[in-house]
């Protein structure tokens, strides 16, 4: 799409059936393209994120008023840039699965590690069940210059602060994960 906006909507409310859909379709309303979307459900409330483009004419009130009266929802709509290109990703990305004692500033804990570190934290899924808190990472780790001794630094975090760390690119973690 020649002369597009890129522009990045969020969602967020009780969830309930239809959303995606609503959203969607708004979107396309307004000759919106879907570049990327990320949907999830935390205790009982809808979130998504997405980027979209849309014609040069198309404002981001224009698409805010839109979204809200089809969904009926919040929406926040940011001008965005870049372009609709899925970004690719890094040979240099792994994954870290944490689990440890659920507590007060873990994922805190665990993303200060990552950033004094100057590791970019790309994704990240937790949960928790009885006390145990289990988060999952996709990181990063183009800034680190010896691996090993990145390593050896987790191994050290690990066991300071409580948490069983695994560490693998994430080429192997997907194909050891999917079906």
């Amino acid at each position: 799409m020649v002369n597009q906006q890129i522009m990045a909507i969020s969602v967020m409310d009780r969830d309930r059936a239809g959303i995606v859909a609503e959203v969607t379709e708004g979107i396309s309303t307004l000759g919106g393209n879907l570049a990327d979307l990320r949907e999830s459900v935390l205790c009982g409330y809808f979130t998504m994120i997405l980027i979209a483009g849309f014609p040069a004419g198309v404002s981001v009130e224009q698409v805010e008023q839109s979204l809200a009266k089809q969904t009926g929802t919040k929406v926040s709509v940011a001008l965005a840039e870049g372009s609709l290109t899925a970004s690719e990703s890094p040979e240099h990305t792994y994954v870290l699965s944490a689990v440890g004692r659920d507590r007060v500033g873990l994922v805190a804990q665990v993303s200060r590690f990552c950033c004094d570190r100057g590791v970019n934290i790309l994704d990240l899924a937790s949960y928790v069940e009885a006390d145990q808190y289990t988060m999952m990472l996709q990181l990063d780790l183009s800034n680190i210059e010896l691996l090993e001794d990145f390593n050896a630094e987790l191994s050290r975090f690990g066991e300071a602060s409580g948490l069983k760390l695994v560490l693998q690119h994430n080429d192997i973690f997907r194909a050891t994960n999917e079906i």
